[in-house]
């Protein structure tokens, strides 16, 4: 029994600890919303919904192409992120500047919303293909869920000692540094050859990375629109709903998205059959999830959301829960399909697919802005629907192209 738990863990650690990093990062927000007010917890997520936008810059699909444009050379790669993770704080500062400059209700409580919000994602996303390359995911594994552990902690003290939302952030920031020192420790990175020999590292770069960030940029647009409008155009009451149900939704996601990660590197180098087994295997697991998900939440979504919120008030989300558990769901089987698009080098490719969806999604949120909060709910659905279907076909051309060229080569 020891061995084969031994064994288990061994293979599946980092796939295991993607979703325990991701779900801690789920129920935090659940924590902090038991004991802060509607307004605040509406502020708080606005201003995260905004600074994931900034940071949009910061990692422009940086870190796939850091992967694949590297090849898994391990020194390559690290040179690549360093430049990157200077980049990354320079759009922090930038941001930061460019904030003031706005009307907020707390300039510092959107500083700090922002460097959190750099190192529980942008960070990670930035430093994880040294460990890809490296396959070291016994390390990162260890690394995200001691992480998610402690951060998890901050919330329960948070919420047992009722902190305000600043010092909470304080907090999660000083984890952060502590995980952004242990990581650039392991993978040895160095910051300041990047500055000095500027010009020599940013040769380094190459003309495909416009492929991923077009691709980066065109996702955002479509995905984050909705959030942006929330975060801008509704009261904080109605953000604090949206986002909410935003947060349970994005559950599908957490599972989608360690699937995705975990997939991409196994498609580079396989063949078009084995590509077409993960691709269904991927597929019926993510339904099963999803399905039952969405089956569970049209049951009991408002005793979900009042257990988990604290607050009778965010029962009235309930609606807006299940339609975009449903465009989750949409999107979480259309990432499958994705993962294979990036994989085969077609990144590119997903650009007209992405600005299409980015199209509807304007266009939706102007003709639905009558129904209120509803309006971005809908809209969302809406283009994942369409995403996730121009994606099935593409692919499923791709993957008979690729069928008869492999034939070909043999």
């Amino acid at each position: 029994m020891y061995n084969l738990l031994r064994n288990f863990l061994r293979e599946h650690l980092y796939a295991i600890s993607i979703y325990v990093r991701q779900i801690s990062g789920t129920l935090i927000l659940f924590v902090i919303a038991r004991y802060l007010s509607v307004y605040d917890y509406g502020l708080f997520s606005s201003y995260k919904s905004i600074a994931i936008f900034c940071l949009m810059l910061a990692n422009l699909g940086y870190n796939e192409y850091i992967l694949v444009s590297a090849k898994a050379n391990i020194k390559e790669v690290k040179l690549k992120i360093s430049l990157f993770l200077i980049n990354a704080f320079f759009i922090i500062l930038l941001s930061t500047l460019c904030s003031l400059f706005f009307k907020m209700d707390s300039h510092f409580l959107f500083m700090l919303v922002l460097v959190r919000t750099f190192f529980d994602g942008t960070f990670f996303s930035l430093i994880l293909p040294y460990f890809q390359a490296s396959k070291k995911f016994q390390t990162i594994g260890i690394i995200n869920i001691i992480y998610a552990l402690l951060i998890s902690m901050i919330a329960l003290i948070s919420l047992l000692f009722k902190l305000s939302l600043v010092k909470f952030l304080l907090l999660n920031i000083t984890l952060g540094v502590i995980n952004f020192i242990q990581c650039s420790y392991y993978a040895n990175i160095n910051f300041l050859l990047p500055i000095i020999k500027f010009y020599r590292y940013l040769k380094m770069i190459d003309k495909s990375i416009l492929a991923y960030v077009g691709v980066t940029i065109a996702y955002f647009l479509y995905a984050q629109i909705p959030s942006l409008y929330v975060s801008t155009m509704l009261t904080k009451e109605d953000a604090a709903l949206y986002f909410a149900a935003y947060t349970i939704s994005n559950v599908v996601l957490l599972f989608s998205g360690a699937q995705i990660q975990k997939i991409v590197p196994e498609m580079i180098k396989c063949s078009i059959a084995e590509s077409k087994s993960i691709i269904k295997k991927n597929l019926k697991l993510i339904f099963i999830i999803s399905v039952s998900i969405i089956i569970f939440i049209a049951l009991f979504g408002k005793i979900l959301l009042t257990l988990l919120y604290g607050q009778s008030y965010y029962s009235q989300a309930n609606i807006i829960l299940l339609l975009m558990m449903i465009a989750n769901a949409c999107c979480a089987e259309g990432a499958v399909y994705g993962a294979y698009i990036t994989a085969s080098g077609r990144q590119n490719k997903k650009i007209p697919i992405q600005i299409e969806t980015s199209v509807i999604t304007v266009i939706g949120l102007f003709v639905f802005s009558k129904l209120g909060i509803l309006a971005p709910v809908i809209t969302f659905l809406c283009s994942a629907i369409y995403i996730s279907t121009r994606y099935i076909i593409f692919t499923n051309k791709c993957l008979i192209q690729d069928l008869i060229k492999e034939k070909n080569n043999e």
